[in-house]
């Protein structure tokens, strides 16, 4: 290991050679920009498309490490320099993409939204995006279409990888001998900490360092390429080599057998690749650590250099299908996770090849080094486009996206050409310009964290809308003390705390209990059925959990704490024996994750199957119910802010595909073949006209408007208390309501 840390030149005269730009790292860059866009566009094309940014962390690391080891062999390392170069780098495109996002979220977003928008102008400012998102994210958070800056994430953590860096880099030095060691270590405790981690921290540094060490330890490695004697050394030192190498060979092969995904029974294939990566690397280290191999390895880097051109070429062949397959195969379980291995390991291969390969020429090729020479400000463009798009147009198909993103690559050009180069070389075009001065591109910075600052402590400026909308803009969900049984009934992902005992009552004689089983949507139901026990007498016993669907049979990205809840359902309900069970779930949203609705509705069959054989008499199903774009009370206030309303409309068009109208149907039809009830939530809540946005009376207390939903997809009390009333029918088949006042019914 520790033959590729230390960098040692001999002196050379003081000169400063031009830094050649790779076509084929451009054109890498381009793969990695283009895959994140498709995935950010059509997510069903490219599920992997978001390893582009990985692929980025990997590029940029072997960059700046490889200039920074070049400058201080040239002995000109000086962190102002280089600081001054990575502000003229990404300042500039930065600020230009903070006015835009800013000025159209003046005209387009709601108070609460363009605060919320402000608190990440503020943090962009102080490249800590990737904290502030770490600390909103959460079940209950809003979407991530909710978020113009949401992409700045990724260039905070490179900016917080920029401060640490040069001065590891600077503190292993000596003279002109430059020492990777430290980045090594930290790159190596990165990539252990990423695999042991049962839920990896997407957002943050410590599990992303390694991915940049990478690309530095392989800048590391290409200036020493050359050299002859990379192994050479005094005993001691080979002796001081082993000993790393072997605990670093340790260290990787117990992550591989020791990670939560290797303990999962069915391992997909992306992961078990990623598994193999790190055993395998591992024990190449452990094998490299034996002193009496010296001379073995030394032969090893002679056969490799007699072999050269093939070498580079399966290098760059391995590396591009590594790339290929996580970009078309992986998702977004555990990410990142040993699965990151493919994406990380693909770009060093096809960094290492060289750019002589045929792979690396065709990375390349005009087009591709273009596009990656923009890649930086049309990744920056690409999304907030993309957020403002769909809150103005959330009706279009995957075509109605192509006038977005033509916008995005002519503002990326723009940015480049006109913003960029003149204040980074000073030129435009072919005129000379005097460069901007560093304290100009803070000072601007520091002038747009001001004003997010403003818009927080101004509530995102209501007096900029009508006072029609304000009433809408200022709507939220009303306080609950722990709604829906929360901590006690009801559990937030990944808690394991059991249900209280409240939530299973002892069975009462003559009085039916009913079981609520499943997530969140089934949660949300117990405001409804409590309700509706001041007109019927029976007992609610709720199992519920975050994103934990009421199926024996697990669904795609779980997470880690429904095994055991399921594990207890399937346990205990047979002991309570329960009249009637319950079975609600996101179902639209579980379709959106990844599951195909075959999938879901052999999970229900089988669900249906055993409840009948232990005993269950009565089974109700809730369908998939309407999805809004951002959240009812959002997509309420641009409709009425765009078409000038004063009055709240009794009905919206929300996002319904195709797809889980088919799946409602489908539902509908399997409840009815295994004789259970269906209550068809699209059906009671939406028409040809649209969904309903008020439950009855349309207002409350105070005279707030009362929502039927107070987020995108969860029910509010009284819309909760409404499709119970609807339901009761179904519920309790033998109890007579009337219900011709509900849903389906009223305009």
């Amino acid at each position: 290991m520790q033959s590729v840390l230390r960098l040692t030149y001999p002196k050379v005269a003081q000169t400063t050679p031009p830094r050649v730009l790779r076509a084929d790292i451009e054109g890498l860059r381009a793969v990695a920009v283009l895959a994140v866009i498709i995935n950010h566009v059509v997510p069903q094309q490219l599920s992997g498309g978001f390893a582009g940014v990985d692929i980025f962390f990997v590029i940029s690391g072997y960059l700046i490490g490889r200039h920074l080891l070049e400058d201080i062999h040239a002995g000109r390392f000086s962190f102002r320099k280089f600081y001054s170069r990575r502000a003229r780098r990404i300042f500039p495109a930065l600020i230009v993409i903070l006015v835009g996002a800013s000025a159209c979220g003046w005209l387009i977003l709601s108070p609460g939204e363009f605060a919320a928008l402000g608190r990440h102008v503020v943090a962009a400012a102080l490249f800590s995006n990737n904290f502030l998102l770490w600390s909103e994210s959460g079940y209950f958070d809003s979407p991530s279409l909710d978020k113009p800056l949401l992409h700045l994430w990724s260039l905070g953590i490179e900016e917080q990888f920029y401060l640490l860096v040069p001065l590891l880099l600077w503190l292993g030095s000596r003279g002109r001998s430059a020492s990777t060691r430290w980045v090594a270590w930290l790159t190596l405790a990165s990539l252990v900490w990423n695999d042991l981690r049962p839920d990896p921290s997407f957002y943050l540094l410590d599990t992303r360092f390694w991915e940049l060490g990478s690309g530095v330890l392989l800048g590391r490695i290409a200036l020493e390429a050359a050299d002859t004697n990379i192994l050479a050394g005094e005993a001691t030192a080979r002796s001081r080599r082993s000993l790393e190498c072997l605990t670093a060979g340790v260290l990787l092969t117990f992550t591989a057998v020791l990670s939560p995904a290797a303990q999962l029974q069915v391992l997909s294939p992306v992961v078990l690749a990623g598994l193999l990566c790190t055993l395998l690397l591992g024990v190449s280290l452990i094998a490299l650590a034996g002193i009496h191999r010296y001379q073995a390895c030394q032969k090893l880097v002679v056969l490799l250099r007699t072999h050269q051109p093939c070498v580079q070429s399966a290098s760059a062949c391995v590396g591009i299908l590594c790339i290929g397959v996580s970009l078309f195969e992986i998702t977004s379980f555990r990410w990142p996770g040993l699965q990151t291995m493919l994406p990380v390991l693909g770009t060093v291969l096809v960094i290492a090849a060289g750019p002589t390969t045929s792979v690396n020429r065709l990375l390349g090729c005009r087009p591709l080094a273009y596009i990656g020479g923009i890649s930086y400000p049309l990744y920056l463009w690409h999304w907030p486009i993309l957020v403002y798009w769909r809150m103005m147009e959330p009706h279009f198909n995957d075509l109605g996206y192509l006038l977005p993103m033509a916008a995005a690559v002519l503002l990326a050009c723009l940015t480049k050409y006109v913003v960029e180069d003149p204040i980074r070389f000073g030129h435009l075009a072919r005129w000379s310009l005097p460069k901007a001065p560093i304290w100009s591109l803070a000072a601007v910075l520091l002038a747009m964290g001001l004003f997010g600052v403003w818009l927080v402590a101004s509530g995102g400026y209501p007096g900029r809308i009508s006072e029609a909308t304000k009433a809408i803009a200022a709507w939220s969900a009303p306080h609950q003390e722990a709604p829906w049984r929360l901590n006690r009934c009801y559990f937030n992902p990944n808690s394991n705390k059991p249900y209280a005992p409240e939530c299973t009552p002892p069975r009462r004689p003559g009085i039916p209990q009913v079981l609520l089983w499943g997530d969140s949507h089934a949660a949300e139901l117990y405001d409804g059925l409590k309700d509706l026990q001041h007109s019927v007498s029976f007992d609610i016993v709720q199992w519920t959990a975050a994103g934990c669907p009421p199926t024996r049979a697990p669904l795609v990205d779980e997470f880690r704490s429904c095994g055991p809840r399921r594990a207890m359902a399937l346990r205990e309900l047979p002991k309570v024996a329960p009249d009637t069970v319950i079975l609600a779930g996101a179902w639209e949203l579980y379709m959106e994750k990844g599951s195909s609705s075959e999938t879901i509705l052999e999970a229900i069959s089988e669900d249906l199957r055993w409840l009948q054989r232990a005993g269950v008499h009565h089974v109700v199903l809730f369908g998939p119910g309407p999805t809004w774009n951002i959240s009812l009370q959002a997509d309420l206030f641009r409709y009425m802010n765009l078409h000038h309303m004063k009055r709240i409309p009794a009905r919206l068009d929300p996002m319904l595909p195709h797809a889980v109208r088919q799946l409602d149907t489908a539902m509908a039809a399997q409840a009815t073949a295994w004789g259970a009830s269906y209550v068809p939530v699209l059906q009671r809540f939406c028409n040809a006209r649209g969904c309903r946005t008020l439950a009855e009376p349309a207002q409350g207390k105070g005279g707030r408007p009362n929502l039927l939903y107070r987020d995108r997809d969860h029910l509010t009390v009284p819309g909760a208390q409404l499709l119970i009333e609807s339901a009761a029918s179904e519920i309790f088949p033998k109890a007579e309501r009337n219900a011709s006042h509900c849903c389906g019914y009223s305009g």
